[in-house]
């Protein structure tokens, strides 16, 4: 079974690095941001971005269901 994470506002500062770190120690990673105050050029190549507001539960559930993360 692979590993999964999803990274909420992957792709600001911190969320990337999250996301790097993450993808550096085998993880399946899917971003997800609204990209208010980040910017899609952070998020690192090998993670997906999923461009959403996480106060979108319909959608939020969809990317959780899909992905199964063991990792938020």
């Amino acid at each position: 079974m692979s590993k999964r994470a999803i990274v909420t506002g992957g792709a600001g500062f911190i969320g990337s690095h999250v996301a790097d770190a993450l993808l550096a120690h085998g993880f399946e990673v899917q971003v997800v941001d609204d990209l208010s105050s980040g910017a899609a050029e952070r998020v690192p190549d090998g993670a997906e971005l999923v461009e959403l507001d996480i106060v979108e539960q319909r959608a939020q559930r969809e990317v959780f269901d899909s992905l199964q993360p063991q990792a938020v």
